[in-house]
């Protein structure tokens, strides 16, 4: 499978950095700050403002604005010499089990987002690959971001899964009034775990094996993109 990057788009809605960074739960170092509030995720505009790691809201848009492993990304050793903090591999591979397209838009990866949370902690902690993909209808505002994280061997269990998608979900639906519910459902054959913001917008989560992976899913709008990326996936 070809690997498809986002060339040129314009700014993209913010909600996923934020989300991811809050995502691993109790081990998350810094909280990342909700983006201002809006009465849906499909109201955001496309300056919608993001958190970086370090918890300052952090506009969306250039891969400028999201490389976090600059200045800001350096650990400060001796004499005043920086080195790098350590990072999460960026694998756009991880990208291969998702459909081309969704509802006839083109699913990308974002780069751009993925070098927004290489370094948090928590992710360093806990996984050994990530990639992030886009899938949005311009036109309409409907749209589905994915993101695909490879665990480290042990570090998966129940608990673990539960606290990511509490924390996920809180994350998503920050910008969309609130958690309403949760619920499961079956997908292509896969547990599905389905989070509802009150303001309408989605949040899915699947764990696939060999190796441990775990596909978390915003989305926007009537299609419901998010189900149709799951109902799509590859093998």
């Amino acid at each position: 499978m070809t690997v498809r990057r986002r060339p040129g788009w314009p700014p993209i809605p913010g909600l996923i950095l934020g989300v991811l960074l809050a995502a691993c739960g109790p081990t998350v170092s810094a909280t990342a700050r909700p983006a201002p509030a809006a009465s849906s995720i499909s109201d955001m505009s496309p300056s919608a403002i993001a958190a970086s790691p370090t918890g300052q809201p952090l506009a969306v848009g250039s891969a400028a604005g999201l490389a976090v492993g600059s200045a800001a990304g350096l650990a400060v050793g001796s004499a005043g010499s920086a080195r790098p903090s350590p990072a999460v591999p960026i694998d756009p591979t991880l990208l291969s089990i998702l459909p081309a397209t969704v509802d006839g838009q083109t699913i990308s990866e974002v780069p751009e987002v993925e070098a927004g949370i290489v370094t948090d902690p928590s992710l360093v902690a806990n996984a050994t690959g990530l990639a992030v993909a886009l899938g949005v209808d311009l036109s309409s505002g409907e749209f589905a971001y994915i993101a695909v994280i490879r665990l480290k061997p042990l570090v998966f269990s129940n608990a673990f899964y539960l606290s990511w998608r509490q924390s996920y979900d809180q994350g998503a639906c920050s910008q969309s009034n609130g958690v309403e519910s949760t619920s499961t459902t079956t997908i292509a054959g896969r547990q599905v775990f389905v989070g509802t913001c009150a303001g309408g917008a989605s949040t899915y989560h699947i764990h696939l094996t060999a190796p441990d992976r775990l596909v978390s899913i915003t989305s926007s709008g009537t299609s419901h993109y998010g189900a149709l990326v799951l109902a799509g996936l590859i093998p």
